[in-house]
């Protein structure tokens, strides 16, 4: 992620939310008036966005000094002072929604992430976001989920070739979509989204070349027997289970075989944990 990107996003929030001036701050903040304020962890939580408040900051005013006393991607425990902005008290108020507004979503992906994965991991599986983001902010949700310690898939469609249920339908079916793999070339990497076992099956009997299969909404029965049939196989095939994970239903997908588990809820729906930004004192310049 470069600094040019997370400026180019930050920009457009600031003109949503600055138009063209802070009319409270304005009529109520005397100009020479500075201050210094604090971000507060109202529960536990790994921080994510630090890079995205400092460019916040920086392009409300360059003269806002932040010092954070903690890394990305470290956990600190509810009621930790993290961070401290200093500066024109304008300037640290006009900045402190949408820094927040950052601070708090990624940081909740990171830190929703981090809990999946520590459940994962035992099982040597992957968590992996999709492209089920926020429009505008992708680049940034996908940041936090490696922040939080899970894997990026796919990016954008032009990224790889991922054959899902509406490629099939609009080819005419799973064979013919079969047919057509033979023209990829060797060394371009293809994944396919199955429903069912017998989907499966016609996939591991077809000489595509396939790298990865994606079993779709499949119970925790059908899961093992899709891993059975795959090492019956004989092909290296990297197996990822979507559809229906979440955090509270991570249980289902602890088995072991499976490389990769994806789910849009940390991108798409995932709750932005709670930070204060409170000014501690302020002075006459």
């Amino acid at each position: 992620m470069q600094a040019w990107q997370i400026g180019k996003i930050v920009e457009r929030a600031l003109l949503e939310d600055l138009p063209f001036e802070d009319l409270t701050s304005e009529l109520l903040i005397e100009d020479e008036l500075h201050g210094e304020a604090y971000f507060l962890a109202k529960e536990n939580l790994v921080v994510c966005g630090i890079p995205v408040v400092e460019a916040v900051f920086r392009k409300i005013d360059e003269k806002v000094e932040l010092f954070f006393q903690v890394k990305e991607g470290e956990e600190v425990l509810k009621g930790t002072k993290f961070g401290i902005a200093r500066g024109k008290v304008k300037s640290l108020l006009k900045g402190e929604r949408v820094a927040l507004n950052f601070l708090q979503h990624l940081s909740g992906i990171a830190t929703a992430v981090r809990r999946m994965q520590k459940k994962l991991s035992p099982y040597n599986i992957i968590l992996l976001d999709t492209r089920k983001t926020i429009p505008g902010l992708k680049l940034l949700q996908k940041y936090a989920v490696r922040v939080g310690g899970g894997q990026n898939h796919r990016f954008s469609l032009s990224d790889g070739i991922l054959i899902k249920d509406n490629h099939i339908k609009a080819c005419g079916g799973l064979k013919k979509v079969l047919e057509k793999l033979n023209k990829v070339p060797h060394y371009i990497a293809v994944e396919i989204e199955v429903k069912n076992l017998n989907e499966l099956s016609l996939v591991l009997k077809s000489e595509a070349n396939i790298s990865a299969v994606l079993l779709d909404n499949f119970s925790k029965e059908d899961i093992a027997l899709a891993l059975t049939m795959i090492k019956k196989s004989g092909k290296k095939i990297l197996v990822e289970v979507s559809g229906g994970v979440k955090e509270e239903s991570l249980d289902n997908f602890l088995i072991e075989g499976i490389n990769f588990v994806s789910s849009g809820e940390i991108t798409h729906s995932v709750k932005a944990v709670d930070i204060s930004f409170k000014v501690k004192k302020v002075w006459k310049a």
